[in-house]
């Protein structure tokens, strides 16, 4: 198991399970722990020098949300995904993002737009600087913000199960990606102008359409296939 969790210094001990989870889930997300990695709760509890029983519930909660995978006899591993996990991560995610972006339109008050905006920015940047991997993080951000601005509590708790996959399969910011980055970061630009337009719908369908990898003219209408960023 990775040596990652070696550098914690340890945690509070109020609601020790649910700050193992968050650290064990942020883990997984940042790719920290690798899909098929084991993790061993004796292991785990040595290295945060706590008992077993929160890392085992913190264990048990990641497994029913499909972060963690549990073999009977064998231990508990990160999730492993298949074509058909990737495919449907996608699905789920052109419905979440074209609720989260019908939800955001309109609600963007002065700071989170200019977060935004400079999210935007920081991906140009990061284009120039051939860095993928800040160019991904950025991504992932200006689509977190959306969910966030979306006003629906429920909706950054369903990002957060989704984005782990989303990351191990680069369903978003795939690194084989051989076109201009730039380009991509626009659509993003064009994604925040339609939150600040005038068609709320146009909007929604803009995000389903950019999180299943579709790129959609003015008018609404499809203009080909694109990586999904």
């Amino acid at each position: 198991m990775t040596d990652a969790l070696s550098t914690i210094k340890g945690l509070d001990r109020g609601l020790l399970s649910d700050q193992i989870y968050d650290l064990i889930k942020t883990m997984i997300k940042d790719t920290a722990l690798a899909p098929g990695e084991q993790l061993v709760e004796s292991q785990l509890a040595r290295q945060l020098q706590v008992s077993q029983a929160p890392v085992r519930d913190a264990l048990k909660r990641l497994a029913h949300e499909g972060l963690v995978t549990h073999v009977r006899h064998q231990g508990n591993f990160v999730a492993e995904y298949t074509d058909e996990d990737a495919e449907q991560a996608k699905v789920a995610r052109t419905a979440l993002e074209g609720l989260a972006g019908r939800l955001a339109f309109g609600r963007l008050d002065a700071e989170a737009s200019a977060r935004l905006s400079e999210t935007i920015e920081a991906m140009h940047r990061a284009a120039d600087d051939r860095n993928l991997t800040e160019f991904r993080e950025l991504d992932f951000a200006f689509h977190r913000s959306v969910i966030e601005a979306s006003g629906n509590s429920y909706l950054p708790r369903m990002w957060d199960i989704v984005e782990p996959s989303l990351r191990s399969m680069h369903v978003l910011g795939d690194p084989k990606f051989a076109g201009d980055w730039h380009v991509v970061a626009d659509w993003h630009r064009s994604l925040l102008d339609a939150l600040e337009g005038d068609d709320p719908e146009y909007a929604a369908e803009l995000f389903r359409a950019h999180a299943a990898g579709r790129l959609l003219g003015d008018d609404g209408e499809s203009l080909g296939a694109v990586p999904a960023g």
